[in-house]
């Protein structure tokens, strides 16, 4: 049982700003999941909804993996008896290999931030992406470019990106994570770089110059809803419950449709400004009619287009923790 390949699968989950969120130990056939809190978003996600979604992106992963390799995963969300927070999953031989369709998808997903060809997706392929949801406090709800509500919740995106870049606190979170330079992708295999944000390498100083100069929260709103009217679907991702197995449960679902719809030949990218803006999110759950406990907390688009090129992982020995450590 090579539990350091199960977590190289892991370690290709998506994660807000590419901060990759998260440690693991293994031994003894069992995996934890730790919570980085190192790599928190404290502006754009301050109560670390975000970041557990993320551990649930990594978990769905690694119980794919591990399916797909003939084991069982029990999985056991912050159990008390450990000494850290963590999510555990103990690994077991079953010689059933299963979602191995799944599997193949995890190498090849991605967030593809490039503007989508209008295409339409069949509705079969809608109605598989829906039925990928296994979790009972996680709801979806789809949204074709036909469909008129779709125009409320494009003016509701545009309103939450013109709010994150008036916010200097969120475009100096934004910079930080941004890798301007080969080097500094080479150094930290983490964050957005200049290839999948769209424009070349250049010197940090440049990079944020132009960011600073030409990302104005109007521009942003524009250029926000051209990728979404480029799009042929949107999804959003309904949490029933606010607490962190919610939110775990949300990232795994996504990770399941992300999966499914790359084996579609879908690409998908997130448009998360107004699940991430307190005022926003509060405007969009009316609009939807969500009860007082439930709330949006990922806008995915779909559509077709070519790969972009991908963002870095650090290696696996950097997320393993060493033996004995908690």
């Amino acid at each position: 049982m090579n539990l350091e390949e199960l977590i190289h699968y892991a370690n290709l989950a998506p994660s807000g700003h590419n901060t990759q969120p998260w440690k693991f130990s293994a031994n003894d056939n069992v995996i934890r999941i730790y919570p980085d809190f190192s790599r928190r978003l404290p502006v754009v996600d301050p109560d670390d909804h975000a970041l557990y979604i993320s551990l649930g992106c990594a978990l769905e992963n690694l119980t794919i993996a591990a399916n797909a390799k003939g084991l069982d995963a029990a999985v056991c969300y912050f159990p008390q008896d450990e000494e850290s927070e963590c999510i555990r999953v103990s690994l077991s031989v079953s010689g059933d290999r299963r979602c191995e369709d799944l599997f193949i998808a995890i190498p090849n997903r991605q967030s593809n931030r490039r503007q989508y060809d209008q295409k339409a997706v069949p509705e079969a392929h809608i109605r598989t992406l829906i039925a990928a949801n296994h979790c009972e406090s996680v709801q979806i709800s789809a949204f074709t470019m036909a469909d008129q509500e779709l125009e409320t919740i494009i003016d509701l995106v545009k309103e939450a990106a013109r709010i994150q870049f008036r916010d200097r606190e969120f475009v100096a979170e934004l910079l930080s994570w941004i890798r301007f330079t080969r080097k500094e992708l080479n150094d930290s295999q983490d964050g957005l770089t200049a290839e999948v944000m769209g424009f070349p390498f250049v010197p940090r100083w440049l990079g944020s110059f132009i960011l600073k100069t030409f990302a104005k929260p109007e521009s942003e709103a524009s250029k926000t809803e051209k990728l979404l009217r480029s799009s042929s679907l949107l999804m959003l991702f309904i949490s029933k419950g606010n607490e962190r197995r919610h939110w775990v449960d949300l990232g795994r679902t996504f990770q399941t449709v992300a999966l499914n719809a790359t084996s579609l030949g879908l690409a998908h990218a997130h448009l998360n400004m107004p699940c991430e803006v307190e005022s926003v999110r509060r405007k969009l759950s009316a609009f939807l009619g969500l009860k007082h406990d439930e709330q949006p907390l990922l806008t995915i688009r779909f559509g077709y287009a070519e790969a972009c090129p991908r963002s870095p992982r650090r290696p696996v020995d950097e997320v393993i923790l060493p033996t004995g450590t908690k």
